[in-house]
């Protein structure tokens, strides 16, 4: 298979997954219509067409099993609870916007910034990241990516999925949905980080070690 038409199959993929998580519950609960439902979809499509750029440039991602998080019982107990609440967090939020009587602007323009910020760091990431952009895996010609935005933080990829949902959250003003992003994503992105940082200090040793030394995790500047 070409690199496009790895690249077209993610796309497709990323349209079922926008379908499922946005598309449909705007549609059942009746605001498919909504500037707002229409933006987060746009912004989300922006935000994935990293991942299909990068399969297009570089060649198809590894394998789901390769991953290291699903080679270990906790961590597929943990990416089995991290899609059901993915589910949650996007069908409550669009539910809870349905029943808004007043959507309140100031939410919604702080939601779209953080929006926007997300799709800008996870590009910047990936295009950094080049085809070493993958799954959590190492391989024989693996190296440690120290520049751009990665500079900052560890983990900028990470960091752009949390600040996409809590964008999401804020535009649609659902609180509940919020407190889910927090919590799920600190257990998902705790368990993913620990063990993808394990594998990289084992491949680079005391580089990485200081590497750790002069960065943040995942916010620049805290932690």
């Amino acid at each position: 298979m070409s690199n496009l038409d790895s690249a077209i199959k993610l796309l497709f993929v990323v349209f079922v997954f926008l379908a499922i998580l946005i598309a449909l519950p705007a549609v059942v609960f009746g605001v498919i219509q909504k500037w707002q439902v229409i933006f987060l979809l746009c912004g989300y499509l922006l935000f994935f067409s990293g991942n299909v750029w990068r399969v297009w440039r570089y060649g198809k991602l590894s394998k789901t099993q390769e991953d290291a998080q699903f080679k270990e019982s906790a961590g597929l107990v943990i990416l089995a609870g991290q899609f059901i609440a993915f589910l949650a967090i996007h069908w409550w939020a669009i539910y809870n916007f349905s029943r808004l009587s007043k959507t309140e602007t100031f939410l919604q323009v702080i939601g779209m910034i953080i929006v926007v910020l997300a799709i800008i760091i996870n590009q910047l990431a990936i295009r950094t990241l080049k085809g070493l952009f993958d799954r959590i895996t190492i391989k024989p010609n693996h190296q440690l990516i120290t520049t751009g935005i990665y500079r900052q933080v560890r983990h900028p990829v990470y960091l752009s999925y949390v600040l996409l949902l809590i964008g999401y959250c804020t535009i649609l003003q659902s609180f509940v949905s919020l407190v889910l992003t927090v919590v799920s994503c600190t257990i998902w992105l705790g368990n993913r980080i620990n063990i993808e940082e394990k594998m990289l200090v084992e491949k680079f040793g005391d580089r990485y070690q200081a590497y750790q030394r002069k960065t943040k995790k995942i916010i620049p500047f805290i932690y």
